[in-house]
């Protein structure tokens, strides 16, 4: 789930996220997800995602909470891309699951359009590297990319050789 927006500032709307927890009755895990969003998005930069994992980190509740970094959502926020998921583990603690999407937007324009893997404005090398890096930390990586099935086969193959680029990396050292 994204960590919503909050109209009354990024302090106001991650306060309400303990509570919500507290309240909260689910029999499936919530993953927080890094956002696109505007400026009062509550976990579009890093800097706002760690105010968030630090008000949450005392939950101790029933429900399993957990982090997912979206490649489309850190580009529209505008973050440095090279070290992105690595900067994210550190303030969570955790990857759970990432999102692999290109975008249709420049950087940080916190635009949330989806493009097909390659086919948007996010840097290859990064793209890759970011999917490398989640995979690496043992979260599984999702596709969620628009278009027909042809375009998402496509983006499944090039998810399978970015993960095959590190593997054959880390044989080779």
């Amino acid at each position: 789930m994204h960590a919503g927006h909050a109209e009354d500032g990024i302090a106001e709307g991650v306060g309400r996220w303990p509570r919500t927890l507290e309240m909260l009755t689910s029999e499936i895990p919530v993953l927080i997800e890094n956002t696109a969003g505007g400026e009062n998005a509550v976990a579009r930069r890093f800097d706002a995602l760690a105010q968030l994992w630090e008000a949450i980190s005392g939950y101790d509740g029933p429900v399993p909470v957990g982090f997912c970094f979206d490649t489309c959502h850190a580009h529209a926020a505008g973050e440095e891309l090279s070290d992105a998921v690595e900067r994210a583990i550190a303030i969570t603690g955790r990857l759970d699951l990432l999102h692999a999407n290109d975008s249709r937007d420049p950087p940080g324009t916190g635009a949330d359009r989806h493009a097909r893997l390659g086919g948007g404005e996010i840097d290859p090398d990064a793209l890759r590297a970011m999917i490398r890096a989640g995979a690496a930390a043992g979260a599984p990586v999702l596709v969620e990319t628009p278009g027909p099935r042809e375009g998402i086969r496509q983006d499944l193959a090039y998810v399978r050789d970015a993960i095959a680029d590190e593997s054959v990396a880390r044989a080779r050292s």
